[in-house]
């Protein structure tokens, strides 16, 4: 088994070659980080503007890399139109009500020819169930006694609460884009890290790892993943609604 961190770095590398490629002929970027508390881990190469939205002063106040920062809602935010080349929704929106909202926003927020990066939960995982069906208060207890981060819900730390809506899954933000003028250009799903580390630590591999994925599957009728529990996805505005990846990214789309 690759470790936990590996595969990470490995997703973070796939989506910051697709990144690298889309704008690759852009010299000057404007960037906006949705719920800049947590910073993407992406490189952004060229000159840039950095503008930054989070409902929390202190996660802003702990962010050293923006240029503007907004105290504010992504879900009801006013942004001009066709504000930004760049627009990262980096572990924010499964802490949303409404991140529908927050995706038209940002949709509307973005130039023709912008990208939207999203890293997300997949709503439809095992992992992703018992956090959305767990109590706020067992999240802080794990993340301080099982992952050993002792400031885990102290001065607007992580983790948040979390709502996981159905809206941010994996076929909701396919037909979100479809729908809004988005084409999909990359969307890989993976493992974990914290899964793949409990797992690991409780021998939950081999034999009784593949017997949990199929059960898990069967009594749910196809609809929960127990192995991929998050995904990467890259948008880009078209003005053609009905523009379609190309074979490459196709290739890359979970089905």
């Amino acid at each position: 088994m690759k470790s936990s961190a590996k595969i990470l770095q490995n997703e973070i590398s796939k989506a910051q070659r697709i990144l690298d490629k889309e704008l690759a002929n852009k010299s000057y970027l404007k960037v906006l980080e949705v719920g800049c508390g947590s910073c993407s881990r992406l490189h952004i190469a060229q000159n840039k503007n950095m503008v930054g939205i989070d409902i929390s002063e202190k996660q802003l106040q702990r962010n050293n890399t923006l240029n503007e920062k907004i105290q504010g809602d992504i879900q009801s935010y006013n942004f001009p139109e066709s504000s930004f080349d760049l627009i990262v929704c980096w572990w924010i929106l499964e802490h949303l009500p409404q991140p529908e909202k927050a995706l038209l926003n940002c949709q509307k927020a973005l130039k023709e020819d912008g990208i939207i990066i999203i890293a997300s939960p997949n709503v439809f995982s095992l992992k992703g169930i018992i956090t959305k069906y767990t109590p706020h208060w067992f999240h802080v207890w794990s993340y301080r006694f099982i992952f050993g981060q002792q400031l885990a819900g102290i001065e607007d730390r992580a983790p948040f609460r979390t709502f996981l809506k159905s809206s941010i899954s994996a076929a909701a933000i396919k037909k979100f884009a479809q729908d809004n003028e988005l084409s999909v250009e990359y969307f890989s799903p993976y493992e974990s890290p914290k899964q793949m580390r409990l797992r690991k630590t409780y021998f939950v591999t081999g034999f009784l790892w593949s017997s949990i994925k199929s059960i898990t599957r069967l009594l749910s009728l196809g609809t929960i993943d127990a192995e991929n529990t998050e995904y990467i996805a890259i948008l880009k505005k078209t003005t053609n609604q009905h523009k379609t990846p190309s074979d490459k990214a196709l290739e890359t789309i979970a089905v």
